[in-house]
């Protein structure tokens, strides 16, 4: 697509050259595009429908400066969203109805949890159509998507990472007897469901089964970074902090952008994460962080590949339009239009600047 683009009031606008087609995108959020249509709509978890649905907003909103998006939603939710929409019907999967829609568009964005193989079997599936999905590859995926292949990644490469073990895998089973606190977790979830935590080893080891792994509690900040990967540009996004429950470690939203030597640390430790996966990462990747009160402890803690909610608040944070980096329209550094914290957000899609409600999407 041929554009121009040009600051006005502080936001890029971009306009297709006459005689152009415009781009189209096809943009998949797996809750509001269906794929939970097999359950009640008051089955759903109204955390998991507010959360798609402000992702899904908000990257609309930035390709609708540059492109067309298209959409597949669930009727029932009653939805109101600025682009062409495509209602799923029931099935098992929305995958074909998917591939459908997005091999009328010029490229694909998928939004899907990584629990039980989702994300990767879309990607798969709309590649196997022929549509160029803006995601990382299947390797990648495979890796990043199981927390176990994670940790295991990170060890050989040397990047901090807590001590883990799985019933699989029980290298550190001795290292983590003298540890005080433990974490145990689905290795394919999301975000920080089904977390518990324990103080005893005991207790934490005899919960364990096949498609979970225990992990060392560590202190320190909970913080994320986001990678955009396109092309032979990698753009590492301002750090964040992560504000969750202390109990049951569940996401209340975040707040950033972190002061400047924190950024340093934080996107320090990011690259090298990335540097240890396989090859090779597309699109938008999601790490989770813990700074310690010393840079020598700080550590990796799992990465998303795949747009998180962050999004919502790192697009009020930057300037630019944050969408257009993913398909190399915008290049460059990032910067910050914003003062230290100030951006917040909650999981729903609520953002203040400065401590004022952010206007519109």
């Amino acid at each position: 697509m041929e554009s121009l683009g040009w600051l006005t009031s502080g936001i890029l606008v971009y306009v297709t050259a006459p005689g152009v087609e415009s781009m189209r995108v096809f943009v998949g959020e797996y809750v509001c595009g269906g794929g939970l249509l097999q359950n009640a709509p008051l089955a759903i978890p109204t955390s998991l429908r507010t959360e798609g649905e402000a992702m899904l907003q908000a990257i609309v909103s930035d390709i609708s400066f540059f492109a067309d998006a298209v959409i597949p939603i669930d009727p029932r939710l009653g939805l109101d969203i600025a682009a062409q929409t495509v209602e799923i019907e029931p099935a098992t999967a929305p995958w074909a109805q998917w591939a459908a829609a997005a091999k009328q568009c010029d490229s694909a964005l998928i939004v899907a949890p990584e629990s039980d193989g989702t994300l990767a079997k879309g990607v798969a599936m709309l590649r196997a159509a022929g549509v160029d999905v803006i995601a990382s590859s299947g390797d990648f995926l495979r890796v990043a998507s199981d927390k176990l292949q994670t940790a295991k990644a990170l060890h050989d490469a040397s990047v901090a990472h807590p001590l883990f073990m799985s019933l699989s895998d029980r290298r550190f089973e001795s290292d983590l007897q003298g540890c005080d606190s433990f974490v145990v977790k689905p290795r394919d979830g999301c975000g920080t469901q089904e977390i518990r935590t324990f103080d005893s080893f005991a207790e934490a080891r005899d919960e364990l089964r096949e498609e979970l792994i225990l992990q060392q509690w560590r202190p320190g900040r909970a913080v994320s970074v986001s990678l955009i990967a396109s092309g032979n540009h990698h753009t590492y996004l301002p750090a964040v902090a992560q504000i969750l429950r202390q109990s049951t470690c569940q996401y209340d939203g975040g707040c950033g952008p972190l002061p400047d030597d924190d950024q340093r640390r934080a996107t320090s430790l990011a690259s090298r994460a990335i540097a240890a996966m396989p090859p090779t990462p597309r699109g938008f990747v999601g790490l989770d962080l813990l700074l310690a009160d010393r840079p020598s402890e700080d550590c990796v803690i799992e990465i998303n590949p795949r747009l998180t909610t962050s999004y919502v608040g790192l697009r009020r944070m930057i300037k630019g339009n944050l969408a257009a980096r993913l398909f190399e329209i915008e290049t460059g550094p990032v910067h910050c239009a914003t003062a230290v914290d100030g951006v917040r957000w909650t999981p729903d899609g609520q953002v203040w600047v400065n401590d004022v409600v952010a206007d519109g999407v």
